[in-house]
């Protein structure tokens, strides 16, 4: 069912930006993500991640974008890694001003653990800003989620930093 929604915010959003807008632009970079100690939808602790990014401008301030990140728990030694996939679907609005782009984004997504804890869907709104390069852009992003287990609710930080293509 989630995978359906992702698809159709996906593939209407493709339908308007192929009316002539600027063409998608793609992000990668590292996350630091932190859940709060003693829940157990996540492994407990920071986790530090790549992330990469898709994003569709609708028009000069609105975006759509999906993302995908991965994430290790490593600060228990290597035998006891962890890992998570942290997929998103985000609206990215950029706000006026000049010299750098500030954004607000807020979507939904999940947290999928791969060897350890239940995981969920979330709900997340964050604050960016992207400093334009050359050709590139730097973009570093802070974005809250609420994470939504079977019995309980928990919020996860997660600080971002990357180049947008």
């Amino acid at each position: 069912m989630r995978f359906a929604l992702l698809a159709a915010f996906v593939m209407s959003a493709a339908s308007v930006q192929a009316q002539g807008t600027s063409p998608p632009r793609f992000g990668g970079g590292f996350d630091v993500t932190m859940a709060l100690l003693g829940q157990d939808l996540i492994p407990d602790g920071p986790s530090v991640g790549i992330r990469g990014r898709a994003a569709l401008p609708l028009n000069r301030d609105v975006s759509v974008a999906g993302d995908l990140g991965v994430s290790a728990h490593l600060f228990e030694g290597a035998s006891q890694a962890r890992f998570v996939a942290n997929p998103q679907a985000s609206v990215i609005v950029t706000l006026p001003g000049g010299g750098t782009a500030r954004y607000i984004l807020a979507g939904f997504g999940g947290f999928v653990p791969f060897n350890e804890g239940a995981g969920g869907p979330t709900l997340h709104i964050g604050y960016g800003w992207a400093f334009p390069l050359n050709e590139t852009s730097f973009f570093t992003e802070i974005n809250p989620s609420l994470l939504i287990g079977s019995d309980k609710t928990d919020v996860v930080l997660a600080a971002r930093a990357g180049i947008i293509f």
